[in-house]
């Protein structure tokens, strides 16, 4: 039966609650046992200076579990851990000589111990921390020189750092001068993570006023002292001095802390802040290097997400405005894209930066200039146009511009922006790259040197492509003539045989979204699709590989996106591109021959080709069976699965289910076995949901003719032994799906069956999986005996022997009793977790550890 029993249902429980029991509850117990064995060995090793660690990177992984330990399981089951870890952390305390990789895994482990309240009493007590968090008191052994050191140092107090108690100690012992003096580390890591610590830290020891009568507050209670006012001031003030300095290794850290400080902590200390560092800040945008551009930015776009913006004192809006002109232009334009992100950003700067960002397009295109500002714009555009004048400038700063303006109208962040006058200027520019330059502008003096630029042309055709999300603004009647001349230069460059390969797939991508804003019936829908195909024909054909791809996967989107269409259907047919793709399922090249594969089965799902489509069937057979290249393989099967789902179904593909699942469930390739076992999930549906008794309780055996008639079909077609051989498979995403699978079947069967109906009988010995399921059989019986005794008695619980198994062995199973047997909720269980939870896991790291240090150089573990 496929229902479980009482008995079964309550063996299959823990003995504290209703939780499935899994075996692998089991092993994490056992496994917890082998840490607490292993750790007085590890820590050993790990104290002894003598012995040399290889490789660091099982210490990280390691502390990465302890972390682990103590967020899921709470601070009480982590004890059990803590007397060995603190007595290791005393014995580097003493040590004359340690490793710098193990020293710093000591102060990242300190810290995380001291994160909790009753950890750091037991630490201090010590004097655990006082040595392990005051230099000086380990400068001896030059340490502090090493960048993992001083990193682990700030690790350390990262994690230490989260209650009052860890606070004061901070505040206490003057570490502020030391994280501060950090700032200005050559290590990035290390200088984010003091940002990271200062911002946590002034976040902790100012008050947060909730409202004029309510009490000082912070998040871990620390009471206001001196100390604490004197950690912040002594924090705005470095930030002041560093941002006054004349280096550049000191300001742009400065820049960078600050921004930390006014992303996370409390308005009144971003107001406090704000305040004292306004006038260096603003001699600092006015200072002309570039290398600040970003970092300022970075700034203002933080202040900009807070109340100071709208302060009439703050000058946020003026620092912006500095920072948008007094760069070079290719500045200015990255300036003018991330005030156009800003969220509060004033329309006025807004529209002053779509400005800027417009700019380049309209001076190269000589299209009439129609500034929010042109005052403000005047000395910028003289700028501009020097620039503009040499080859590497113009090419970045149009490549800029246009990516800018293609992101923003994705995202529709541009107000009042005036499509159709951009789409007209991009027509125009891609004219000008293509050699194809209108009179007026030659005489205008257009740029030569854009001539055959690929790099401004994909870009052109992004944003061409782009504009198509305003398309209420291009569907008007007015615009027809604009439509017609955007698809004619996207012709233009499918035609091309000069056209680079990336731009053709651009062009591809902009052609799919215009086309769809013409009528089906239009008199230029129609034109366009018969050139579409003469120029299509030719690409397939390309010498470069990446060309017949992309020409292939566009045949596939747009005959996706025109299915149902007859004139499009008819038009496909006609012009001889079918024969075209068959062709191309012989490419050399497994991703045109996959993606061949892909348009063809787009191609001919409709009715009025079944024809073709039983010729397709034995192609991709074909190329099943005789291909040695997965890309191929992958798209035939996902065609076979979604002609399956789809109602025209031909008689071929039904007669071939059995082949493509033999096939695929063969391959050497994963992800052909997860997209047949797709393609298996296809097939259950449609046999067992066409079965008039489909969730229906089955209480005569006339009723059960239809459901019988169609789970001998399933396994006549091969698909069990499919499933039962993937639910083995050494690729854990195979075996999980088709544990899915099974599971759901099982589900279904449990609907239809009752406690004495047999639905399908299977004869094991015919099966290559019997083996395995046999296996699973005895031990089943055995966990059974062992912890299903009678009456739930354990005392009376024995093991049967090989030889009892063998006596019970059975030649022939029950569908329902082998879903049942496969425990698949354990199966699935343990299939979730990831596929390092056993090399990652304490037990194997500390083996690792111990091995390292106990073999040879030439032993090294693999710890990754």
């Amino acid at each position: 039966m496929c229902g479980k029993s009482s008995h079964e249902e309550e063996t299959s429980r823990t003995a504290t609650g209703s939780r499935p029991f899994y075996l692998s509850d089991l092993l994490h117990q056992a496994m917890d046992s082998d840490c607490l064995n292993l750790l007085p060995s590890v820590c050993e090793v790990l104290a002894d200076s003598k012995l040399f660690l290889h490789d660091d990177t099982c210490l990280e992984k390691l502390l990465d579990c302890f972390k682990e330990l103590v967020m899921q399981n709470g601070e009480q089951y982590f004890m059990q851990y803590l007397p060995c870890l603190v007595q290791f952390l005393q014995s580097v305390t003493k040590s004359q000589t340690v490793d710098p990789s193990v020293f710093s895994f000591s102060l990242k482990l300190a810290g995380l111990l001291a994160g909790k309240e009753h950890s750091f009493s037991l630490l201090e007590e010590r004097g655990v921390l006082q040595y392990m968090f005051q230099p000086d008191s380990w400068h001896m052994l030059e340490l502090w020189k090493n960048s993992s050191v001083r990193y682990g140092w700030l690790h350390g107090l990262c994690n230490m750092l989260q209650h009052p108690q860890s606070i004061t100690f901070f505040c206490k012992n003057g570490f502020i001068n030391l994280v501060l003096h950090l700032q200005n580390d050559k290590g990035f890591f290390i200088t984010s993570l003091t940002s990271q610590i200062l911002a946590h830290i002034l976040n902790c020891i100012t008050p947060e006023v909730q409202s004029s009568n309510a009490k000082n507050e912070t998040p871990n209670c620390c009471p206001v002292s001196t100390e604490y006012v004197s950690v912040t001031k002594e924090v705005m003030n470095h930030v002041a001095a560093s941002l006054a300095s004349e280096e550049q290794a000191i300001i742009i850290p400065a820049l960078g802390l600050l921004s930390t400080i006014l992303t996370k902590c409390r308005e009144t200390l971003k107001e406090m802040f704000w305040k004292h560092v306004l006038g260096p800040l603003e001699v600092l945008a006015n200072v002309k290097n570039d290398s600040f551009t970003l970092p300022i930015i970075a700034v203002l776009q933080a202040v900009a997400r807070s109340p100071i913006l709208i302060q009439s004192d703050s000058r946020v809006e003026t620092l912006m405005e500095i920072m948008l002109f007094s760069r070079s232009a290719t500045e200015s334009v990255q300036c003018a894209a991330i005030i156009l992100q800003m969220e509060n950003c004033p329309q006025v700067l807004k529209w002053k930066a779509t400005d800027v960002i417009l700019l380049p397009l309209w001076s190269v295109t000589a299209s009439p200039l129609q500034l929010h500002d042109p005052g403000t714009l005047k000395d910028y555009i003289l700028q501009l146009k020097k620039q503009l004048s040499q080859k590497t400038f113009c090419v970045y700063l149009l490549t800029q511009s246009l990516s800018s303006l293609a992101e923003h109208l994705h995202k529709k962040s541009l107000a009042g922006i005036p499509v159709q006058r951009i789409a007209s200027s991009v027509i125009k520019l891609l004219k000008i790259c293509s050699g194809h330059c209108p009179f007026t502008l030659l005489e205008a003096g257009a740029f030569p040197h854009l001539i055959g630029c690929y790099k401004v042309q994909q870009c052109s055709i992004d944003l061409l492509g782009g504009l198509t999300v305003y398309a209420d603004a291009l569907e008007c009647t007015e615009s027809t003539d604009l439509i017609e001349e955007t698809l004619s230069i996207l012709l233009q460059y499918l035609q091309s045989p000069d056209s680079h390969a990336t731009v053709l797939k651009k062009t591809y991508q902009a052609t799919l979204k215009w086309f769809n804003l013409c009528s089906p019936s239009s008199d230029l829908w129609k034109m366009i699709i018969i050139e579409l195909f003469q120029s299509v024909k030719k690409h397939v054909c390309d010498g470069r590989w990446e060309v017949r791809d992309s020409t292939l996967e566009f045949i596939a989107q747009l005959t996706a996106n025109l299915k149902g269409n007859k004139n499009y259907t008819e038009t496909l047919h006609n012009s001889g591109m079918i024969s075209v793709l068959f062709t191309s399922l012989s490419d050399l090249e497994g991703y045109v021959q996959a993606s061949a594969v892909a348009a063809l089965g787009e191609a001919v799902t409709s009715d009025v080709c079944s024809n073709v489509q039983e010729k397709a069937v034995t192609h991709l057979l074909s190329i099943l069976s005789q291909d040695t290249q997965s890309f191929p393989h992958r798209a035939a099967v996902k065609v076979f699965t979604t002609w399956l789902k789809s109602p025209h179904c031909c008689t071929s593909l039904e007669q071939s289910i059995s082949s493509v699942l033999l096939l695929g469930g063969n391959d050497i390739d994963w992800e052909v076995k997860v997209h047949t076992l797709e393609l298996a999930d296809a097939l259950m549906d449609k046999s067992l949901n066409h079965c008039p008794c489909h969730f229906q309780k089955i209480y005569r055996s006339s009723e059960s003719t239809c459901i019988m008639h169609a789970l001998s079909k399933l396994n006549d077609l091969g698909l069990f032994e499919f499933l039962f051989k993937c639910i083995f498979d050494c690729d854990r995403p195979v075996s999980e799906k088709a544990c899915s699978l099974l599971l759901k079947l099982r589900t279904v069967l449990r609907e239809i069956t009752t406690t004495d109906h047999k639905v399908l009988t299977l004869d094991l010995c015919k099966y290559s999986w019997n083996e395995e399921m046999l296996h699973r059989y005895y031990k089943n019986q055995k966990i059974t005996e062992l912890y299903c005794g009678k009456n739930g008695d354990k005392s009376s619980c024995r093991q049967i022997d090989s030889a009892e198994s063998l006596d019970r062995s059975p030649t022939e199973m029950d569908l329902c009793e082998i879903l049942e047997l496969l425990d698949l909720e354990n199966m699935q269980h343990t299939l979730s977790l990831s596929s390092d939870h056993v090399i990652n896991s304490p037990q194997s790291l500390m083996e690792d550890i111990l091995f390292m240090t106990r073999e040879s150089e030439d032993n090294v573990a693999d710890c990754y």
